[in-house]
């Protein structure tokens, strides 16, 4: 049988074409998150470093945190999610980050959660591995109230003497559903490009938790493990906490 020409032709015309459709997923470019801690103006430090708030003299010896549902605020205000959850662990004085992958182009702002959502808090951790986030490696999981969305520990001197007397610890522990918040960061655009990576640098600052008339006495609320009978001090906390998140210079 004889074969047409017109066919030939198209088949030619799609041999050049099929190779120039690229997969969308190689046009995506990298965008790696850093969330660093304050505490006022410092960075947040393990090392035996004292902070002062008028007369309160602390310290802190442990942050561990979620944040979930992750999306970027694009121009004509779309969002896209590009992570669904992402642990925090500052056991060193150093940044943390996490990498995603997202579409070149300029986007205005970033939203998150600080915690999980009611589904993901209800994950058992055993049956997921080391390498996952929600996973049973990082001690954020009661088996009575599910997941620890925050851990905040520390020591408070409630005399102002060097630590020399009047200490007690600070054991914030927050968690359940009740206490999962929203966050959304805008006024500073950034832009993602196919190739090389972008660097978004954001901050969140644990003093601001404990000032002004909404925040926690340290002297007074020493702590929570989200129960019943401390729940009003965990939610004080978290409304603090994601409060607290803004753009590093």
């Amino acid at each position: 049988m004889k074969k047409s020409p017109l066919l030939f032709i198209w088949l030619l015309a799609l041999a050049f074409v099929l190779p120039a459709c690229k997969d969308p997923k190689k046009e995506e470019g990298n965008l790696k998150i850093q969330l660093q801690p304050y505490v006022g103006s410092q960075p947040l430090s393990f090392s035996n470093t004292i902070y002062t708030d008028g007369d309160k003299e602390f310290y802190f010896s442990k942050l561990k945190f979620y944040i979930s549902h992750v999306k970027l605020v694009k121009a004509d205000n779309s969002e896209v999610e590009v992570e669904d959850v992402a642990f925090f662990n500052y056991s060193e004085d150093a940044w943390k980050s996490f990498t995603v992958k997202a579409a070149p182009g300029t986007y205005k702002g970033i939203k998150f959660s600080v915690g999980l959502d009611p589904a993901q808090n209800s994950t058992n951790p055993l049956d997921l591995s080391s390498s996952d986030p929600l996973g049973p490696q990082d001690d954020m999981h009661w088996d009575w109230l599910k997941y620890r969305f925050i851990v905040l520990e520390g020591t408070a001197d409630t005399l102002g003497n060097s630590f020399a007397g009047g200490v007690h610890g600070l054991v914030y522990h927050v968690g359940r559903d009740t206490c999962y918040r929203g966050v959304s960061l805008s006024g500073t655009e950034f832009t993602v490009n196919a190739e090389g990576e972008k660097l978004l640098n954001l901050k969140v600052d644990l003093l601001n938790v404990f000032q002004g008339a909404d925040g926690i006495d340290m002297f007074v609320e020493k702590g929570t493990q989200s129960e019943d009978s401390d729940l009003d001090i965990a939610i004080k906390f978290i409304n603090k906490f994601s409060e607290s998140f803004s753009y590093a210079e």
